[in-house]
């Protein structure tokens, strides 16, 4: 449960601090050359990660009819404890926008948006050896009413819960993964569980394979060994065809076809027609995925 404790009063910002100073508000000091301390990824420097990511959470805030973030920063904020709660989204604010404002209603304060690596630090774990502790010097932090602010934290304010943009192909997946890699507190997933996730046949085979769960028929084409897909146990409801030359061996994938889409398991979708076998897809190693269910 979120801990509703204030560690400040609240302060109305002045007109000046409510105007968005631009890339040096968001990352004080990105035109010198040396590292922020800690341990921050390699490519962390670039200023524009954080200003793409701010706008777009302007943009958002805008599209729901909310203030815009005010900018705080001027006036560190200060005495937070360990027994504080700060739950903290790193990456872009597009996703967890909803959970960032019911947040901010039920425990103003504690959820903090990290939209820069270099707002954060990795520092050994006191309670848990061999782990890191993600400790927060800049955040955007969501109150009642949608609002906003951007603010520093004097001394750094420590994570006790973090998720983010995990999911490959979003621009923050690479620092947000290294962040919040080994840490002492509760993480809400990982670059290789998002990895796992976004590939249908991957999920479809762990949840029937080794959860026991059941899946909607599936017939899959893989090319190669796809060492990720073992062939045992046995998936239910998922069967796997090994192709090592899709372009010669179409009377196999034909057969199997006919035979999935003639099966007892497919009687039940009555909308499954031929139209939705594809090709092989290049680099993914299995067939497009159809309907949710049918042909991979």
């Amino acid at each position: 449960q979120l801990s509703t404790s204030q560690p400040s009063p609240e302060r109305v910002p002045s007109a000046e601090e409510q105007e968005w100073a631009g890339p040096e508000a968001l990352c004080p000091g990105w035109l010198e050359d040396e590292a922020p301390d800690g341990e921050v990824p390699g490519d962390s420097g670039d200023p524009d990660c954080a200003t793409h990511a701010y706008e777009r959470l302007q943009s958002a805030l805008c599209q729901e009819g909310l203030p815009p973030t005010l900018d705080c920063s001027s006036e560190p904020r200060t005495g937070f404890g360990p027994l504080d709660m700060t739950v903290c989204i790193l990456g872009s604010p597009t996703p967890f926008l909803p959970v960032l404002l019911e947040g901010g209603t039920r425990c103003p304060g504690a959820m903090v948006l990290c939209l820069s690596p270099t707002w954060a630090s990795r520092v050994p774990s006191e309670t848990a050896p061999g782990a890191w502790s993600l400790l927060l010097s800049r955040g955007v932090s969501f109150k009642v009413g949608g609002h906003s602010a951007l603010e520093t934290f004097v001394p750094p304010r420590r994570a006790n819960y973090v998720t983010g943009t995990f999911a490959p192909g979003d621009p923050e997946c690479s620092w947000v993964g290294k962040l919040a890699r080994d840490l002492d507190c509760p993480t809400g997933g990982s670059v290789p569980l998002a990895h796992r996730l976004e590939d249908t046949l991957v999920a479809r085979w762990v949840l029937a394979a080794r959860a026991n769960l059941p899946v909607p028929p599936t017939l899959a084409f893989v090319l190669g060994a796809r060492g990720d897909l073992p062939t045992e146990p046995v998936a239910p409801g998922v069967r796997l065809v090994r192709l090592e030359d899709p372009q010669g061996q179409q009377s196999l994938v034909q057969e199997e076809v006919g035979a999935f889409l003639g099966g007892t398991a497919m009687e039940p979708y009555s909308q499954v027609g031929t139209g939705g076998v594809g090709g092989v897809g290049g680099t993914e190693g299995h067939w497009g995925a159809w309907r949710g269910t049918g042909v991979h």
